[in-house]
């Protein structure tokens, strides 16, 4: 029989320093309050570059290159700009990437521990492909992940938020940043990122799956196109953002307010039809990628919030659509009484997030998983007898059901240290025993 200390000897890497890539999360969860917070201090646009300052602070002591946006300033130490390769920081999409995916990466490295801390640790080279990058690319997009990655931990946000205090209002004055970034000084070794205090509370919440979350798929952060186009992912961030978990149809939002929140210059909003040619593109876009299931299936137009009026038909994002003109949609527009495109309501109809299987698919399903598990129990001596072993395992994948046991032996399989034996007579009944 392979003891504890025989099976994890048996599997250690020979270079413990390099971290194994987890089992990849399909979602990404984000405490709903800090998600505000990034989307407030998160800001697009070219920076306006104003007059150093010095901060007196106990983590910021000393002269600041800083820049705004809005009411919004970013300050770098002086002496911290040649990390930045002179530049100013990234604080727009692509850090909205880079926080998303370090989220993702934490809850991945720290979804099994019984502790669980903001931290997460990784190599450069995965991290890159994490982004949507190959092998191949990484030269100068290396350095360019390098720069979210440093723009994140050197980065201070100042910003006045309105806060309520003991039933009081008052201006709350701060200077913060994300995390503390470890960065190696070989170039194999492992980076490790460590949030701040004033963001580890809302990382630990979500770890712990404790109050309201924003959800984000993991096929947004690795999507290249949309970072080198912001406007379609600020889109695709106000289309999960009205999701509603008991209901298809998400909540109206009047046009006009949707393109201003993707942050599109004054010279598209405008013009009403450029203002359409742009809302079709991202239906069009959201409808045709992240597959296996579309965001988009179609879409309702309405004359105001509490959908007095409608377009009769649901509009869905097809073939025929493509070719639908702006003459033609102003017609159906003027039937509702909208005159303007940008004073409609949208709301847009997604897929199930769990779409109906068929008998025959979920036991060629149950049938996959059943054998994966037993081609990772090859060349473990287990007492249990075979036949045992199956019946097992057959019935924790009817009782997890079939998506929550691919999660739990993908985390399981992947892990440091991973063992097939407290797999099957340990970790399998500690997790049917939280349902």
């Amino acid at each position: 029989m392979i003891t504890r200390r025989t099976a994890k000897k048996k599997l250690e890497k020979p270079d413990k320093k390099k971290v194994a890539p987890s089992a990849k999360f399909k979602r990404i969860y984000k405490n709903a309050e800090m998600e505000k917070q990034i989307h407030q201090i998160l800001k697009p646009g070219k920076l306006k570059k104003i007059e150093n300052n010095f901060i007196d602070e106990d983590f910021a002591n000393g002269e600041m290159e800083v820049w705004k946006a809005g009411n919004v300033e970013y300050l770098v130490r002086v002496e911290d700009m040649i990390k930045l390769g002179g530049k100013e920081p990234k604080v727009f999409v692509s850090q909205m990437k880079n926080i998303a995916l370090l989220m993702g990466l934490t809850q991945e490295q720290q979804y099994h521990n019984t502790v669980k801390e903001a931290v997460c640790r990784f190599q450069l080279s995965y991290y890159a492909e994490r982004r949507g990058y190959t092998k191949g690319e990484h030269g100068k997009i290396l350095e360019e992940l390098k720069r979210d990655l440093l723009s994140g931990a050197l980065t201070s946000f100042r910003v006045d938020e309105k806060v309520i205090r003991q039933g009081r209002e008052y201006i709350k004055h701060s200077i913060s940043s994300f995390y503390s970034l470890y960065e190696p000084r070989n170039s194999g070794d492992t980076w490790e990122v460590e949030f701040k205090d004033s963001w580890k509370n809302y990382i630990e919440e979500t770890l712990n799956k404790e109050g309201q979350f924003f959800i984000e798929d993991r096929n947004a952060i690795e999507d290249r196109y949309t970072t080198r186009n912001p406007y379609l992912y600020l889109f695709y961030r106000q289309l999960i953002k009205r999701k509603k978990t008991h209901n298809l149809l998400t909540q109206p939002i009047k046009i006009k307010n949707l393109l201003e929140d993707m942050k599109i210059p004054e010279k598209i909003l405008i013009r009403p039809k450029e203002c359409y040619d742009l809302l079709k593109e991202c239906l069009i876009y959201f409808s045709e990628n992240y597959r296996p299931l579309p965001e988009i299936e179609s879409f309702k137009i309405y004359n105001d919030f509490n959908k007095t009026k409608a377009i009769k038909e649901l509009l869905h994002v097809s073939e025929a659509f493509k070719q639908y003109p702006y003459k033609e949609f102003k017609e159906d527009l003027a039937a509702i009484g909208i005159k303007d495109i940008r004073e409609a309501f949208i709301s847009f109809k997604r897929y199930p997030e769990e779409p109906e299987k068929t008998a025959t698919s979920k036991k060629e399903e149950e049938s996959d998983l059943f054998k994966r598990t037993f081609k990772w129990f090859t060349g473990w001596e287990i007492t249990i007898p075979k036949e045992d072993q199956e019946s097992m395992i057959r019935i924790y994948i009817k009782k997890l059901g079939s998506a929550k046991y691919e999660d739990i032996f993908n985390r399981e399989a992947n892990r440091s240290g991973a063992n097939a034996v407290e797999f099957l007579t340990k970790t399998l009944k500690s997790e049917l025993d939280k349902i």
